[in-house]
């Protein structure tokens, strides 16, 4: 009996044993899993540093609308190039508006109902247009990157305020051939006013050279004679006249001082200094003129000078700011290029400036030049004709910095559409240089009803 009440009490024992070993093994994989220390008692406050350390600003997305106002053809392919790697590098969803055309007529509408793109080409009205609607752009980390000095006249208020990326700028100035010069015996450099440039006229005549080369049927280019020349004498600081107020505020005197800067224009085409064939000559013919040394000068934008050298490799181009009518700086005309600006009330602020802020890479801004042809603006970026870029960069050393620089003329003081009548005017004055009356009132009565029109 003792024996059988020993065997229960060993059975009971092991089975005890086992019960425990099966409630204890659980506890020590937990022990394996957790820190070995003991925690220590934290505050709310101890602990907030480790959760800022792990938090992640949230990454920039979203769709935004981008309205490129003008493009069209190989401009819109590049620029469709430039979007996909934005896209593809950022994540931002771009819907991009292709209005060709109707781009500025869409917008007016837009403005309106104040519904407007996200982004928008300003195409040389961020100022004078769409200011209002933009905002300022001078706190954006590529703004010290931009050439300021050239483009303030067009893109900066009175405050100094920028309301768009200027990625390019088109210049106009006194285009010249220079061995054509160099064989009238004519310093460039000693051109600073239009007295200088007549002198030099005067030269280039005695040496069988056409002074100056106009393809004057192509509108454009009668009408950039006149909107190069009339600042020089009406609206540059140090000009002869400061007529600015009065060809906004509708007061201008055409018979008094648009009579005398006719006049003094329609002696140039007396005197030999303007091609002959001016009225037919086309912009082709205008620009092999300069290229071959058989004209000396152009009065255009800088892009000529790419396009002479075309035609004739070895061409030896430069340009100079236009001369001043008196003691002032000589001047370029500065024509906002490629511009965006971000719509004031957009509900997508960050992902408008990351797209400007990849729009001001020098690598881009390159990009684009090969297909605009315009010279850039962002420090860093490649012209596509670096020769043309030089030529500027060279006009403005030699002047000792000592330039100034507007708006293209009729953008800033005739009402809207006036570039037609421009070109309309200069060619009846050059198709009867004694007698510019018809020319000058053609060019004041379609300026006051342009003018009533804009004005209400």
């Amino acid at each position: 009996m003792k024996k059988i009440l020993a065997l229960i009490l060993a059975a009971l024992m092991v089975l005890t044993m086992f019960a425990c070993a099966a409630k204890t093994e659980p506890a020590k994989e937990a022990e394996q899993t957790t820190t070995t220390e003991p925690a220590e008692e934290t505050t709310p406050e101890e602990t907030a540093p480790a959760a800022e350390e792990t938090t992640e600003e949230p990454a920039v997305g979203g769709t935004i609308s981008v309205f490129a106002t003008s493009y069209t053809d190989a401009k819109l392919e590049v620029f469709q190039e430039i979007i996909n790697d934005f896209m593809a590098e950022t994540g931002i969803q771009v819907d991009l508006i292709t209005p060709g055309s109707e781009g500025e007529a869409q917008l007016k509408t837009m403005m309106a109902s104040n519904s407007l793109p996200d982004v928008w080409m300003t195409h040389g009205w961020s100022l004078l247009r769409y200011s209002e609607y933009l905002k300022v752009v001078n706190d954006q980390p590529w703004f010290d990157s931009i050439d300021k000095d050239s483009l303030a006249g067009v893109m900066a208020d009175e405050n100094g305020n920028f309301y768009a990326l200027g990625m390019s700028m088109s210049i106009s100035g006194l285009i010249y051939n220079k061995d054509a010069l160099d064989k009238a015996g004519v310093d460039p450099n000693s051109i600073r006013t239009w007295d200088d440039f007549d002198a030099a006229c005067e030269k280039l005549v005695a040496a069988g050279i056409t002074p100056l080369a106009i393809g004057g049927s192509v509108g454009g280019n009668l009408a950039g004679l006149l909107g190069s020349v009339a600042p020089t004498f009406w609206t540059d600081e140090g000009a002869k006249y400061d007529l600015g107020d009065s060809l906004k505020d509708g007061t201008f005197d055409f018979d008094t001082y648009a009579t005398e800067l006719y006049e003094y224009l329609a002696t140039w085409m007396k005197k030999g200094y303007i091609n002959e064939d001016v009225l037919t000559l086309d912009a082709a013919g205008a620009q092999q003129m300069l290229g071959s040394g058989e004209a000396a000068f152009m009065v255009r934008g800088t892009d000529n000078i790419t396009v002479a050298r075309q035609y004739y490799p070895d061409a030896n181009m430069g340009v100079l700011p236009l001369p001043s009518s008196a003691d002032g700086a000589p001047s370029f005309r500065v024509g906002e290029g490629d511009a965006w600006g971000v719509w004031k009330d957009t509900e997508n602020e960050a992902a408008c400036w990351a797209l400007l802020d990849y729009l001001a890479r020098p690598e881009v801004g390159s990009k684009w030049a090969t297909v605009s042809g315009a010279l850039p603006t962002v420090e860093g970026a490649d012209a596509a004709d670096v020769y043309t870029l030089n030529c500027y960069r060279q006009a403005v050393e030699d002047c000792g910095g000592k330039v100034q620089y507007d708006n293209l003329f009729d953008r800033k003081f005739f009402p809207s559409g006036m570039w037609g009548i421009m070109a309309d005017s200069m060619s009846m004055m050059l198709s009867n240089p004694d007698d510019v009356t018809e020319a000058v009132e053609y060019l004041h009565d379609n300026y006051l009803e342009l003018y009533a029109e804009q004005n209400g």
